[in-house]
């Protein structure tokens, strides 16, 4: 019998349960969904053969890339896809919490198959002496407070046991470690550049037109029984160069918005268009250059199986 845990007020910062989403609830990003099939959900499924073919499965697999662009979701499709448990556990609320960190790892393993998602680990391992600007003045997402040296030594020590440091003998099966961070610099190189922590990175991109088109028609599709008209997404996708996924699913809040306030009793193009001048997105032209510029920067072979 399997129960939900939810610890924490508000947003959920520790989730235990058998995996809910699937692929086609994230919008876009076809391109990471197979890179996360081929780390994350294949050798769950097939560790025999894996080992058979001595092949070493990734140690750890940290998505790196703007915030909403749904990488949680990615994680938990991926545990779905490989019949796996799911535990996410939120890096920002693990601060001065080292016992619940601990926790996450030792029920990881006792429900493997198990896919341990761990967000936000530059508020766990922050890099020292980061810099935060993506140009002078914008440090979007920097995080306000960070872990002290003790918990991100309990952190570490807890991937090392769970690896087996590094030891192909002593990793425990059946645990598949993902992680996830906002910027691949800001992040303590002791994390990523150990071979037997996060070994490797997906860099989950700024979203493309394809993605925001993809991400866009999920949002619309919950507003159906008021759509009038026809939709163009691509068009909406063009004129939303530097939306991520929460600043879609607000642009269809805000048509919506339009639409009542026009007194219209449909939602038609002309709401959304309106609407895409209202919203500031996230991504600003020197945040994408950037991202950008850190993934030319970093080794290739850590972004391939």
């Amino acid at each position: 019998m399997h129960h939900d845990h939810h610890h924490g007020e508000g947003g959920v910062y520790y989730l235990s349960r058998p995996p809910r989403v699937n692929w086609d609830d994230v919008g876009g990003f076809d391109d990471i969904k197979e890179i996360l099939q081929e780390m994350i959900s294949l050798p769950l499924k097939n560790p025999d053969m894996i080992k058979e073919m001595n092949i070493e499965p990734p140690m750890g697999v940290l998505m790196w890339g703007p915030l909403g662009t749904g990488i949680k979701m990615l994680a938990e499709a991926s545990a779905k896809d490989a019949g796996a448990h799911y535990i996410y556990v939120s890096g920002q609320e693990m601060l001065g919490k080292p016992e619940e960190l601990r926790k996450a790892f030792a029920e990881a393993q006792e429900k493997a198959p198990c896919v341990l998602f761990i967000s936000d680990v530059e508020w766990l391992a922050p890099r020292a002496g980061a810099d935060y600007d993506w140009a002078p003045g914008n440090r979007r997402g920097i995080p306000p407070t960070f872990a002290d040296k003790d918990l991100t030594t309990v952190f570490l020590e807890e991937i090392d046991k769970l690896q087996g440091g590094g030891d192909v003998n002593t990793v425990a099966t059946g645990v598949a470690l993902a992680g996830s961070c906002y910027r691949i610099d800001v992040v303590d190189q002791a994390l990523v550049k150990e071979k037997s922590r996060f070994n490797r990175k997906i860099f989950v991109h700024p979203p493309t037109a394809a993605d925001r088109e993809g991400i866009l028609r999920i949002y619309i599709k919950r507003l159906e029984p008021n759509l009038g008209g026809e939709i163009d997404y691509a068009q909406l996708a063009e004129k939303t160069e530097g939306f991520v996924g929460w600043d879609l699913e607000n642009l269809c809040k805000r048509a919506a918005l339009n639409a009542v306030k026009a007194g219209s009793a449909k939602i038609e193009m002309p709401h959304f268009l309106q609407a895409v001048g209202e919203i500031e997105p996230w991504l600003t032209p020197d945040m994408t250059e950037k991202y950008k510029e850190l993934r030319e920067l970093d080794c290739s072979h850590y972004y391939t199986f």
